[in-house]
Formats: C-alpha cells, sequence, structure tokens
C-alpha cells in the first residue's frame, strides 16, 4: 500500500519547450535538472535549494547525465559532441569538446558506468566511445538524417536477477509513422524489436517498468485497456502484450505520462474523467489496484514523470512538483480488496478473466451474500436457541435444524478465532467462514448494513476505501455504534478519517467519561456516562496512524475544546495503569497483546500539539495550562527515571568492546613523554 504525504513546487521552468528532462545525482537525494538547452541545475528535493548550476557554450541536445565511474557530468551538444567536467567546474566552455562522427541521441545513466546511444541505435560505454570516436567514418548528411528521421525516447537500463543488465528504449520512425520498443542485452548485444500497435486504437501512455521476472512494457490504450508485455530474454510474447485490466481512473483520450517508482509500482499522469483538473496515481501492476491518488486543479498537456528515492517528480507546465510518497509494509489484503474469496471462482473463468471487463466483472459477483443468523456480541458461546424451532430429541426430530447448528458453529468460530459464518447461495461452496482479524469486532447489527459492508467487502474494494465509505455514512447519520464497528473491524483507516472519528467521538462523549468504559460514583443529578461513547473514543485512539500525515487533518478537525478534553483524556491512558486500551492488529503488529497504552497515548499527544503549537502558545485557558503541567510534570518523572541509564550505557559499551573499566581516579598524577632534539 502507498500513500502520498505531501505536494510542493520544487522548481520553474522557464520554457516547457526547451526542458530536457531530470537525471539522478550522486549524492542521494539530490536531482540533475535540464531545465533549458544552456542550463543546468542541481537541486536537492528535500530542502528545496539549488546546489550546482552551470551555464552552457552550446545548446544541449539530451538531458545531462552523471557517471559513476569518471564522477563526471556528461552533455551531448548538437547531437555530435560531448562534454565532461565535476563539480569544481565553474566554466564549461573551458571543458574539451569531444567530437563524434556518429549522431548521439542520449546519454544514458546507469550505476555502473553511462552509455552513449547512437541515433541508428548502436550503443557503447563512455570510456569506450571515447576511446573509438576518432575511428568513426560516417557520412555527415546520413547522420543528420538518421537524427531527423528517428526519434529515441526513454532510454533506460534495467538489472535483471541474474545480474545482466538491459537496455531499452523507444523509437518513433518518422517518416513511416512506426513506434517500436528496442530491447538490447549489454553483454550478448542481442537486440529485439517490439512494434506498438493495435488497430482502431490509439496508444496514449507507455514505460518500461520493473516486474518480478524482469522488465516489462506497459501500455494503456484510448479504449482505456492496459497491455503488460514480459520482456525477459526467454519471453516470446508479441507486442501489445497481454489484456490485464481496465483504467477507469483516468481520461484515456488525452495524453498520459508513466514511470516506473518500484517492482510492479507505476505512476500516471493524466486528465481526469468526467470533470476537470487531473490527477497523478500510484498503480499496482501486479494486482491491478490504484493504491493513491494525488488531485491537481489544472491539466497540463506538457507533463514528464520521473522518480528518486520516496519523492516523484512531475514536470507539468512551467514547474517541478515534487510528490512525497510512501510505500508501507501493508497488508496484501487492502490491495486485494478486504476479505475478497476468490474460491467462488471457477478455474475455467480465471482462464477467460482478462477477455472483457464486463466479463470479469460478471464473473467477480459471486452471488448475494446472507448471514443466516447475527454474529453474537459475547465471546462466550450463547445459549439462546430460537423458541420457534424445536428441539431433536432423536426420535420425532433425529437432528437439530440447520438455523441452530448455524448458530453453534458461529458461536464456537467466534469463542476461538473470531469469525463469522456466510452462506453463499451462488457460490461453489455452500458456506464461507470469514475470520475477523479484531477480537473485539461484533460485525454488522443489523440486515441494511450488513448487506453493504458485504457487498463493498466482496466487491474487491480496500480497506481505507470501504472505511472511508462506511465512516462517511456512520457518521453523517449520527450512528455510533456502526462507526465504533468500522473502527475495529478495519486497520487501514485513512488519517482524513481518523481525526474525523475522533472529533466525532469527542463530540458524543460526555466530559466526565473515563477510560475502559468505566462507570463513575454518581448521584441522583449527575447522569451516568454511555459507556459506548466513551469505548468509541478508546477504539479510535487505538488505532495506529502517520504522525506526519495526520497532523493537518486534526488542525482542521479539532478545536481548542476538543485539544483540551483530549489532552486530559491521553494524560489517564498514560498515568493511570489501570487505563487500557483494546488490543487491536496494527500495521506494525499482526497478533493481539502488542499495544502500549502509554507510548499509544504519547504518539496521540506529539501530533496534538504539534498541529495545534500556535494556539496552544498563545491560549492563556487556566484549565489547559494545568493540563500542559501536568503533562510537563509527567515527563520530568520520566526524566528522572532516566537519569540512572546515563551510567549504565557507558559501562554496557565497554563490556560489549570487552574492555575493562578504568579507575575514575588514577594514581599517577604526573605523564613521561620523549621528545627527539635535532
Amino acid at each position: 500500500m502507498s500513500k502520498f504525504l505531501s505536494y510542493y513546487n520544487l522548481f520553474p521552468i522557464p520554457d516547457p519547450k526547451e526542458f530536457l528532462g531530470m537525471a539522478a545525482d550522486k549524492d542521494i537525494g539530490n536531482v540533475i535538472t535540464t531545465l533549458a538547452r544552456n542550463v543546468v541545475v542541481i537541486l536537492n528535493i528535500s530542502t528545496h535549494k539549488q546546489l550546482y548550476s552551470w551555464s552552457m557554450p552550446e545548446k544541449l541536445s539530451a538531458k545531462v547525465v552523471y557517471d559513476p565511474n569518471s564522477q563526471k557530468y556528461v552533455g551531448v551538444f548538437g547531437n555530435h559532441a560531448l562534454r565532461i567536467w565535476d563539480v569544481t567546474t565553474t566554466d564549461v566552455s573551458k571543458c574539451k569538446k569531444l567530437k563524434f562522427q556518429k549522431s548521439i541521441a542520449h546519454v544514458v545513466e546507469n550505476d555502473r558506468e553511462a552509455i552513449v546511444l547512437y541515433s541508428d541505435g548502436f550503443f557503447q560505454c563512455l570510456s569506450k566511445a571515447l576511446e573509438s570516436r576518432k575511428d568513426q567514418k560516417e557520412d555527415t548528411a546520413e547522420q543528420l538524417a538518421l537524427a531527423a528521421n528517428n526519434t529515441i525516447s526513454k532510454p533506460t537500463v534495467h538489472t535483471l536477477t541474474n545480474g545482466q543488465q538491459v537496455l531499452t528504449y523507444f523509437m518513433a520512425k518518422n517518416a513511416t509513422g512506426e513506434f517500436l520498443l528496442q530491447r538490447h542485452f549489454l553483454v550478448s548485444n542481442q537486440r529485439r524489436n517490439y512494434f506498438i500497435k493495435r488497430e482502431g486504437v490509439r496508444l496514449t501512455g507507455h514505460a518500461v517498468i520493473e516486474g518480478d521476472a524482469g522488465p516489462q512494457l506497459m501500455t494503456i490504450w484510448s479504449d482505456k485497456r492496459i497491455f503488460m508485455l514480459s520482456l525477459a530474454e526467454r519471453s516470446h510474447e508479441s507486442s501489445p502484450g497481454q489484456f490485464v485490466s481496465m483504467l477507469a481512473e483516468l481520461n484515456v483520450e488525452s495524453k498520459l505520462s508513466l514511470q516506473g517508482l518500484s517492482r510492479n509500482f507505476v505512476a500516471i499522469y493524466g486528465a481526469n474523467y468526467g470533470q476537470e483538473g487531473a490527477s497523478l496515481l500510484v498503480y499496482n501492476t501486479q494486482f491491478k489496484v490504484v493504491n493513491a491518488k494525488q488531485y491537481f486543479k489544472v491539466y497540463l498537456d506538457f507533463s514528464r514523470l520521473w522518480a528518486r528515492d520516496e519523492h516523484i517528480l512531475l514536470a507539468m507546465g512551467q514547474h517541478i512538483a515534487a510528490v512525497r510518497y510512501r510505500m508501507n509494509d501493508e497488508l496484501l489484503v487492502d490491495m486485494l480488496g478486504s476479505q475478497l474469496n476468490e474460491t467462488q471462482l471457477a478455474p475455467i473463468e480465471l482462464d477467460h478473466i482478462n477477455e472483457e471487463e464486463s466479463l470479469e466483472a460478471a464473473i467477480k459477483f459471486g452471488g448475494h451474500a446472507r448471514t443466516q443468523i447475527r454474529p453474537v456480541k459475547q465471546s462466550k458461546p450463547t445459549k439462546q436457541i430460537l423458541a420457534e424451532v424445536p428441539k431433536s430429541d432423536g426420535i420425532a426430530i433425529a437432528f437439530e435444524s440447520p438455523e441452530v447448528s448455524q448458530q453453534q458453529l458461529n458461536d464456537l468460530i467466534k469463542q476461538h478465532v473470531g469469525g463469522e459464518i456466510v452462506q453463499v447461495d451462488n457460490g461453489i461452496d455452500d458456506v464461507n467462514v470469514t475470520l475477523m482479524r479484531n477480537f473485539f469486532d461484533t460485525g454488522p447489527q443489523n440486515v441494511a448494513v450488513q448487506s453493504i459492508v458485504r457487498q463493498l467487502e466482496r466487491s474487491g474494494a480496500g480497506e481505507q476505501e470501504i472505511s472511508e465509505k462506511l465512516l462517511t455514512l456512520f457518521i453523517k447519520t449520527q450512528n455510533s455504534e456502526h462507526v465504533l464497528m468500522c473502527v475495529r473491524r478495519y486497520t487501514n483507516i485513512s488519517e482524513h478519517m481518523l481525526a474525523w472519528c475522533l472529533r466525532y467521538a469527542l463530540d458524543n462523549t460526555a466530559t466526565n467519561s473515563l477510560t475502559n468504559g468505566n462507570d463513575m460514583d454518581t448521584d441522583e443529578n449527575n447522569v451516568q456516562t454511555a459507556p459506548a461513547n466513551d469505548e468509541l473514543l478508546n477504539a479510535v485512539l487505538a488505532c495506529s496512524f502517520n504522525s506526519v500525515a495526520i497532523e493537518k487533518h486534526l488542525k482542521q478537525r479539532l478545536e481548542l475544546s476538543h485539544v483540551q478534553r483530549l489532552l486530559k483524556h491521553l494524560y489517564v491512558l498514560a498515568s493511570d495503569s489501570d487505563a487500557l486500551l483494546e488490543e487491536r492488529p496494527n500495521q506494525d503488529a499482526a497478533s493481539l497483546g502488542s499495544m502500549c497504552t502509554e507510548l499509544q497515548a504519547f504518539q496521540w499527544l506529539g501530533a496534538i500539539i504539534t498541529s495545534h503549537i500556535t494556539l496552544l502558545t498563545i491560549s492563556k485557558d487556566e484549565e489547559l495550562l494545568a493540563s500542559l503541567t501536568q503533562w510537563s510534570e509527567l515527563f520530568q518523572i520520566y526524566s528522572n527515571m532516566l537519569d540512572p541509564l546515563s551510567t549504565v550505557m557507558p559501562a554496557l559499551h565497554q563490556i560489549l568492546a570487552r574492555r575493562q573499566r578504568r579507575n575514575p581516579y588514577p594514581t599517577h598524577w604526573y605523564g613521561i613523554e620523549r621528545i627527539k632534539l635535532y
């Protein structure tokens, strides 16, 4: 699972038509940007600072790349000359101009040594190209015509699992209108051409990305179809490959930009379908799902994507935008769809699943799922039997009715593994057992909600999508019972929805409620707090979240009164040993018994203080200041407890290093040093 964390403008582009591209620098976090044909800038993505810049004496014909072998930068000038320089160079015009007879299309970046790619498709490593450049005797007119006719784009070097390197690039032949992908093995120099064409449709996006078995060609066409083609050495597939999915999130009539991020992940930028603006998607090619989406107000036809470390760089219009993303160690069930059961698909259906989108949708529909008996709320087996169902006596009624058997089986599963029985009418198996990851999850409490939840889970939607839809519905309808059900049932809840649920829980929790649903001593004039609301607040606080991603949502949702009440509640969680949050699976631990209430309270406290630092600083509320004072005293206690460990740590290092402890009071108060005089 991937998430977008932040988005910001990195650097302006003077003229989009003159922009040549970006390449990786020698230092992590830096990017070489060829802003124009005579301007090269090295930027740091995180700090947004310009580190180095050079003004070129002539116009560049390709982007500048870094050669790790010579540890210098290489630029192509006029397709027939190279200049090489390093960071200490102030004037590139003073560097020697290395002329070539052959037309140079690109210098391709590689982690071993840069590769010189010529316009005719021939390539050499940089060192060999410099040695053999004087032996070239090609005709100048021929080379100029070749460069004008063949347009080479997106050259990339891929490393296979066996260590072999493969060079791939796209070539458009302007004279014939043909568009093809060429694959070269660097060692054996084996070449294969893949002509990219389909009758009656237009190619809107293409890229070579990393797959499980090696590089893959990914193409998106004007009929929304996505094709994948393996470029492995022994692959004999023909272009464009196998139809794998349909892209419904973007308007395929407009141009799409694709860039591989990592294995089985690709970034796609394009116009929104049926509305204004554009979107940047992270698409999982293995499971054919969209993992993350970033919206933009305006779609710009000029766009180029590039990935570096944990950032996606998007050159669109007259600026370069940086989108920071994170690849979570998320559960596989969320990418495939929450509790999607593939056993309802026959083998013959799986063989033909890629033929048509409508057929795929029809096959995925496994019939209406219904639960005969609601899942019980208690972990103990219930003894309540339906009054209208007669008991078996072995004579008149030999066996128990199916309703009673299902009830008993459901109770038994709930007691030991936490699950529910689902009856499937049109599936291969008559009965499916759905395992619940949270022991406290009691499931939907009425038929209508149960039907909605089942349809969403069986449709293949991910947990984040399901929780967004259900929580929005239940919060707007003030359905606290099912808000609690969603918070417990799903582990991957977005930070946006967690902040909204926290606001809802605070608004529906009385100020005198205690943690863990404990009762308070009340008199006749004091109304006892409903434990369900307090239970909802603690369930939300038990959820795992990213502190950086949730800060802006907390700032939007919570007011000063909410912050004040939350500080008090978190203080009780951190200071009272009897106040415990319920155990639940999270993104870091898949088993129960791993929840630390104190650490969870400290994490929420840090997010609250960071998001409302300005409001907390200028506030003069005495009650708020008292709460902050309590927290300060609590942290002072922790600090005093950790002070004795300051002497233990050096001793531990000495033990590990097998050193004897030195005497702090040496007997020698003097030292002897020999000096040789000349």
